[in-house]
């Protein structure tokens, strides 16, 4: 249910196109970094991962939160979604 002024989007023939990236770093305390299509470090991400490895999360936690999260952004970017 839409509200408000809001147009309806037909998604019938959508494909999510392949923006941005998961990057493994390498550092122990931040083994994996969302970036967007520009490199650039999406930041509330940045601090998702954080607490997640300040909670002794597994760097393979990480990096599957990292994938879900790269698919929920890719959606957003191609959409115009801030």
């Amino acid at each position: 249910m839409l509200q408000g002024d809001v147009p309806e989007r037909d998604l019938t023939a959508f494909a999510l196109p392949e923006l941005g990236r998961l990057h493994e770093t390498g550092n122990q305390w931040a083994p994996y970094q969302l970036l967007d299509q520009d490199g650039v470090v999406v930041d509330p991400v940045r601090v998702f991962f954080a607490e997640l490895r300040a909670e002794d999360k597994p760097a393979s936690t990480v990096r599957s939160y990292g994938m879900d999260l790269l698919r929920w952004w890719r959606f957003l970017w191609a959409l115009d979604i801030e």
